[in-house]
C-alpha cells in the first residue's frame, strides 16, 4: 500500500501530465467577464466549464448588491463568528432558511461546512457510512469522526442493500448510523437514489442522512433549495443535514448546511471547529448571498430554471442523434462524453478547444483512468446555437481523435459497458477523414494463451536472462497454475502478446500477462494484513480481485520487451488495448504492469499518458560473479560486511549437508511424497510470516512440477543429528542466472544457524557451479543482500485500476488501525 506521500508524488506525475499538455493550470486572460466566453492564448471560446449553471454571477442585482455592500462594510471585518459577525450574516441566514425551509448556517466553504458539521454531530456511538464517491471534502471530514471515535465504513457506490446489511449488523452497537452520499455526483452526473433512502429512513428509525447537493443548489428545486431538499419526504428530511455550495449555481460565496432542526444548528456554529478558528465569509461575498437568495425566491429563478433545463434536453437530444457516448442521460447540467485513456481525452478536450470551446479534461483520480472524457457544464449563459455546435464539433471530434489515437469506437463501448448498457452509440460510425493523418507502416498484435505455441529460441532471445519466465520456466508455470481443477486462487490464465511490423520480423514489443486472483492487500502493511486475514477466516475470498498483470505472482523482473530502434509506443498501444479487452472481458479490477525499471522518462510518460498510475515496489537485489572462489567474493565485500561473512556464513558452511535436486534428472525421484511434504511444510512456515508481501500459498503440486521440469533445481540443507532437511531453495536455472523463486524454512534452526543467509550463499555457490553470471535475488531482506554485494535495483509498478472500492476500503481501515495504535 503506498504512503501518503507516494500517493501525493502519483497525483502530481498525473496531473502535471496534463499541465504539460497545456490541458490544466490555466489562466483566463479576459479583462472583463462575460459569464458566456473566456480567452486562452489569444483565442475567444465558448466557456463549458463553468459551473455557475444559471448564470447569475453576471446578474446586475448581484453586481449592485456586491458594490452596496463594500460600500457599507468595507472590503473584508475580519473577526472570528465566535466574537462578532458582520452585520449583513443576519439577514443572509434567516433568507436562507426561508429558502431551504430550515435552519441554516453559512460556512466560509461547502469543505469547511463538512469540517464543522460532521465530528460534531456524527457520535463515537454512531456508524457513518460513506459512499464510496461521495466528494473528497466529506471523506476529509469523516477521518476527524474516526478520530474522535466514530466507526466509518466504506460501501459501493449506491449499494444500498450494503447500507442494509451494516444497518442490521450494528443494530446492538451503534445508537445512528448515519449515510454519508452527494445528491448529485459531479463526475458522471448522477443523482442519489433519493426515493429508496426515503423508504429506508422510514423503515429504520436509527438511519440518518447526510447529503453533499453542493452542485444541484440553485439550478433545482423550489426556491432552487437543490435536489435533496426537494425530493426527501418530511420523515426522512426530519433525519437530515443537507450541505451545499453559494459557490456555484447561487453565484456568491461559502457554504450552507442545513438542519432538520434549530439545536443542531446551534450545536454546529457554537462549537464546529472552522466556525470557531476559521475567517467568516466576507461583506462583499454576504451581500451576493443575500441578493441571490431573494432571488431564488421570486419567479425570475422559475424561468432560468425551465431555460436551463431546455439547454440540457437540447444537449441530451442532440447526443442521442449523433450516437454520443453521453455517460448519463440526467437532466442534469453535468454532461459527460467518454472519451477512453486519458491520452485520448485530452486530445479530445483539445480538438474541441481549437474548434472554439472550452471543456474540462475528467480523468484520473476524479474518474477510473479508463474512463476519462470530456467534461462540459451547461449554463444559462449559452444560447441553443452554442449547444448545437459544441455538441457538432464533438460528434466530428471524437470518431477522428479515436481512430487518430490508436483507438476505436468499440474500445469505447467496451470502457463504459456498464453505463452505456442498453443504448447505441457511434460504434458503427466511420470516422471522417483525418487530414493530418499520415502513413504508417502497419504493426501486427500476435496473441497466444501457451507459451508452447511461440518460437522458444526467439523467445528466449528477448526474456532468457532476465528471470524464471523463460520458455522453460514459463511452460513450468503453466503446468502448475493453467489447471482447471485448482481452486479460484491457483487457477491463472496465461496471455502472451507479440507485435511485429510485418509477418517474419522480429518483435518489437512482447511481454505476457496472467489474470489471477489478488489479495488487495498484497502489498498493505504487515498490520493491515494481519486484520484482513482475521476476517478471511469466515470469508477466505474477502477483499480478493481478479487482476490481469504483466508477468505473474511467482515472477520477478523486466517482463516487458521493446525494440527502442522501432515504432514501440504503437506497439505497446495495441498490447495494452489488447489487456483492456482482456481486463474487461474477465471483470478483472486493474491492469498492472510490474517490476518496470527506473530511469526510463520515456517509457514513464508514455504509461502516464496511458492512464496509468506509478507507484514504488520492494528493490530487488542482483549479485554479479565477478569471482572465482571465496578470497575473491570475500574480496569485493566491505570490512563490516567481509566480516559477517567469514564468521557467519563461510565458516558454517561445513555445517550443513548441502543435497541438489536437478530437475528432471534421475536424482530428483529421490525424493519421495513423504518429503515433498515436507518440505512444503517448511514452505508454509515461511509464507505464514510474510504478510508483508501478502499472497495466496502456492499451490502444494508445485514442488513436484520443479522437480519434473529441466530448468529448476532443488536445494536442501542439513544439520547434522536432525534427520529432516531445515531449509530449501527451490531455483530457476537460467542461461546466465540463478533465481531463488520460492523457500522453505524451519524457524527453530534461522537464528541459531543462520539458515536464510546460508541458503542465499547456496544460491551462490549453485551460480558458479552453473558458470552463470549473476544471482537474482528478488525483493525483500535488504540488509541480508546487501552484504552478500548484491546491487539495489529500484522498481515500479503501474496501476491502471478500474474498480477503486476495496484499495478505498483498506485506507479505511489502515486508518482505522492507526487510530487503534
Amino acid at each position: 500500500m503506498p504512503t501518503a506521500e507516494e500517493l501525493l508524488q502519483t497525483f502530481d506525475e498525473i496531473i502535471s501530465d496534463g499541465v504539460r499538455r497545456g490541458m490544466l493550470h490555466r489562466i483566463a486572460e479576459d479583462d472583463r467577464l462575460d459569464g458566456r466566453t473566456v480567452t486562452l492564448g489569444g483565442h475567444r471560446l465558448v466557456n463549458f466549464g463553468s459551473c455557475s449553471y444559471l448564470g447569475l454571477e453576471t446578474h446586475p442585482m448581484l453586481r449592485a448588491a456586491v458594490a452596496e455592500a463594500v460600500d457599507r462594510y468595507g472590503t473584508q471585518f475580519s473577526s472570528s463568528r465566535a466574537y462578532l459577525s458582520a452585520p449583513a450574516y443576519e439577514a443572509a441566514e434567516q433568507t436562507l432558511g426561508e429558502l431551504f425551509g430550515r435552519p441554516t448556517v453559512i460556512t466560509p466553504s461547502t469543505t469547511m461546512g463538512h469540517l464543522a458539521t460532521m465530528p460534531t454531530l456524527v457520535a463515537s456511538s454512531d456508524l457513518l457510512v460513506l459512499d464510496h464517491q461521495v466528494h473528497h471534502s466529506v471523506q476529509v471530514a469523516a477521518k476527524l469522526a474516526q478520530a474522535q471515535g466514530t466507526r466509518v465504513e466504506l460501501i459501493p457506490h449506491n449499494d444500498l442493500r450494503a447500507l442494509l446489511r451494516l444497518l442490521e449488523q450494528s443494530r446492538h452497537t451503534h445508537q445512528r448510523v448515519w449515510y454519508a452520499a452527494d445528491g448529485l455526483y459531479s463526475m458522471f452526473a448522477d443523482f442519489a437514489p433519493i426515493d429508496e433512502l426515503n423508504e429506508l429512513v422510514t423503515e429504520h428509525e436509527r438511519l440518518w442522512l447526510y447529503i453533499d447537493d453542493a452542485h444541484s443548489f440553485s439550478w433545482t428545486g423550489r426556491f432552487g433549495r437543490g435536489f435533496a431538499l426537494d425530493t426527501l419526504t418530511p420523515a426522512a428530511a426530519s433525519r437530515a443535514v443537507v450541505a451545499g455550495s453559494l459557490n456555484k449555481s447561487f453565484a456568491a460565496a461559502g457554504g450552507a448546511v442545513t438542519f432538520p432542526d434549530a439545536e443542531s444548528r446551534r450545536r454546529v456554529f457554537t462549537v464546529g471547529g472552522p466556525l470557531i478558528f476559521s475567517g467568516p465569509v466576507q461583506p462583499p461575498m454576504l451581500g451576493a448571498i443575500l441578493a441571490s437568495a431573494r432571488l431564488h425566491l421570486s419567479p425570475e429563478i422559475v424561468d432560468r430554471q425551465h431555460r436551463l433545463r431546455h439547454l440540457i434536453r437540447l444537449f441530451n437530444l442532440m447526443a442521442a442523434e449523433h450516437l454520443l457516448p453521453l455517460i448519463s442521460t440526467s437532466e442534469a447540467p453535468i454532461r459527460f462524453i467518454g472519451a477512453g485513456v486519458p491520452r485520448i481525452a485530452y486530445a479530445l478536450t483539445r480538438q474541441l478547444r481549437d474548434a472554439g470551446f472550452f471543456v474540462d479534461t475528467a480523468t484520473f483520480p476524479a474518474v477510473p483512468a479508463k474512463r476519462s472524457g470530456a467534461r462540459l457544464t451547461i449554463t444559462a449563459h449559452h444560447t441553443d446555437d452554442d449547444v448545437r455546435q459544441v455538441v457538432g464539433a464533438l460528434a466530428e471530434a471524437l470518431p477522428r481523435t479515436l481512430d487518430r489515437e490508436g483507438s476505436s469506437p468499440q474500445v469505447l463501448q467496451r470502457s463504459f459497458a456498464r453505463q452505456l448498457a442498453g443504448r447505441r452509440t457511434l460504434e458503427d460510425t466511420p470516422a471522417a477523414p483525418d487530414p493530418m493523418d499520415r502513413a504508417v507502416p502497419p504493426l501486427r498484435l500476435e496473441y497466444h494463451r501457451t507459451i508452447s505455441t511461440i518460437e522458444r529460441r526467439e523467445w528466449d532471445a528477448m526474456f532468457g536472462d532476465r528471470g524464471s519466465f523463460e520458455w522453460r520456466g514459463l511452460h513450468a508455470l503453466e503446468e502448475v497454475f493453467a489447471r482447471v481443477d485448482n481452486p479460484p486462487e491457483h487457477r491463472w490464465e496465461f496471455h502472451y502478446w507479440l507485435v511485429r511490423d510485418h509477418r517474419h520480423s522480429p518483435p518489437v514489443a512482447a511481454t505476457f500477462f496472467t489474470h489471477a486472483l489478488w489479495k488487495d492487500d498484497m502489498l498493505a502493511p504487515a498490520y493491515v494484513s494481519a486484520e484482513v486475514e482475521s476476517r478471511r477466516r469466515d470469508d477466505p475470498y474477502a477483499l480478493t480481485s481478479p487482476v490481469l498483470a504483466m508477468g505473474s505472482l511467482l515472477t520477478e523482473g523486466e517482463h516487458l520487451y521493446l525494440n527502442r530502434d522501432a515504432d514501440w509506443r504503437a506497439a505497446l498501444q495495441l498490447i495494452l488495448g489488447a489487456a483492456r479487452a482482456v481486463e474487461e472481458d474477465r471483470s478483472a479490477t486493474a491492469v498492472v504492469l510490474r517490476d518496470l525499471p527506473d530511469g526510463d522518462p520515456a517509457l514513464h510518460d508514455f504509461l502516464i499518458g496511458e492512464g496509468f498510475a506509478r507507484v514504488p515496489i520492494a528493490d530487488s537485489w542482483t549479485r554479479p560473479i565477478t569471482f572465482s572462489d571465496d578470497h575473491g567474493f570475500l574480496a569485493e565485500l566491505s570490512k563490516k560486511a567481509r566480516y559477517h561473512q567469514r564468521s557467519r556464513v563461510l565458516s558454517a558452511e561445513s555445517s550443513f549437508r548441502v543435497t541438489t535436486y536437478a530437475g528432471g534428472s534421475p536424482v530428483a525421484d529421490q525424493l519421495g511424497a513423504a518429503d515433498r511434504d515436507q518440505l512444503y511444510e517448511l514452505y508454509r512456515n515461511v509464507h505464514a510470516r510474510k504478510l508483508e508481501l501478502n499472497v495466496f500459498p502456492l499451490p502444494r503440486h508445485i514442488i513436484d512440477t520443479v522437480l519434473r521440469h529441466g530448468g529448476w533445481e532443488l536445494l536442501t540443507l542439513h544439520v547434522h543429528g536432525h534427520h529432516a532437511p531445515v531449509a530449501f531453495a527451490a531455483q530457476h536455472v537460467g542461461s546466465d542466472h540463478i533465481q531463488p523463486v520460492f523457500i522453505g524454512l524451519d524457524y527453530r534452526f534461522v537464528a541459531s544457524h543462520d539458515t536464510y543467509q546460508q541458503l542465499l550463499w547456496q544460491a551462490v555457490r549453485s551460480a558458479q557451479r552453473h558458470g552463470t553470471g549473476h544471482v537474482l535475488f528478488g525483493m525483500s531482506a535488504d540488509l541480508h543482500k546487501a552484504r552478500f554485494g548484491a546491487r539495489r535495483h529500484r522498481r515500479w509498478v503501474y496501476i491502471q485500476a478500474t474498480e477503486l472500492f476495496h484499495a478505498d476500503a483498506l485506507a479505511q481501515l489502515n486508518a482505522e488501525l492507526g487510530l487503534r495504535g
